[in-house]
């Protein structure tokens, strides 16, 4: 082998490796993180932020922590920190999202009670997100109370459709859904008319059956009402973050947000 072309060898191999040692992690990449909280008042001298990536894809399982970081002595909201990770361990079929939290002397301050996806299903690697304000004296490991809101007997008002946002036409009563503890029977509005049928809940696994609405036809609104139905149909699993309910389909895709609503 003449000296030219060993050194092209030489070359391709050393690509080639590099390239393998970036896939198994050797060039970290990062998300970017704003955070902040309404409540005009100052942490403490020795608060401490902390916050995860998190794999959420699987509904009916713990989330797999991707990457995570520690800030001390924050200061002041805005929060502007990142967090590394692997890109060798992002699969485009996943879901990821960031969490935060705010501690002092293991004393939970503030923390997220929703998911902020990022880096796949059409999100990027920069994300915004609000933090609340915990209970006074709740420990740090302990889950706020927003938690606690149960997917039966409390009223969801439709949010997001296909990740898109959802609001009520004008005169229509907002898309909903109740899961009625009696009969596992879920009533609610798709907007423009009412619905009603049945559901089955086995862990984290959610299906719908039978789900029929009355036929009145409205002037607007009619193509979420469509597309609302379509995507109970396809519901195989529920998620309860706080406040906020999330389907999915059979692969893990949102189908559908939903926020908890004083019954109406």
């Amino acid at each position: 082998m003449d000296l030219t072309r060993a050194a092209g060898v030489y070359m391709l191999a050393a690509s080639l490796l590099g390239i393998e040692m970036m896939a198994r992690g050797q060039g970290a990449l990062s998300v970017s993180v704003t955070a902040t909280y309404r409540e005009r008042i100052a942490l403490p001298p020795d608060a401490v932020l902390e916050a995860t990536l998190e794999d959420v894809t699987r509904v009916d399982a713990a989330s797999r922590v991707i990457g995570s970081t520690r800030v001390e002595r924050p200061g002041s909201p805005p929060f502007h920190f990142s967090i590394r990770y692997d890109p060798s361990q992002i699969m485009p079929a996943h879901i990821y999202a960031v969490r935060a939290r705010v501690t002092e002397g293991g004393r939970l301050l503030f923390t997220t009670d929703q998911q902020y996806q990022v880096l796949t299903q059409g999100h990027g690697s920069d994300v915004a997100m609000m933090l609340l304000r915990s209970v006074s004296g709740s420990p740090a490991g302990a889950q706020p109370t927003a938690t606690a809101v149960p997917l039966r007997e409390t009223y969801w008002k439709l949010a997001q459709l296909g990740g898109k946002p959802v609001t009520a036409a004008d005169q229509q009563q907002e898309a909903n859904l109740v899961f009625r503890t009696e009969g596992s029977r879920v009533t609610g509005s798709s907007g423009c008319n009412r619905l009603t049928g049945m559901y089955a809940v086995n862990g984290h696994a959610l299906r719908f059956n039978g789900v029929a609405s009355t036929r009145m036809a409205c002037m607007r609104g009619m193509d979420t009402e469509a597309a609302f139905l379509g995507a109970l149909e396809k519901v195989r699993a529920w998620r309860i973050n706080g406040q906020q309910l999330d389907l999915y389909d059979a692969n893990g895709k949102l189908l559908a947000r939903f926020i908890a609503q004083a019954m109406k």
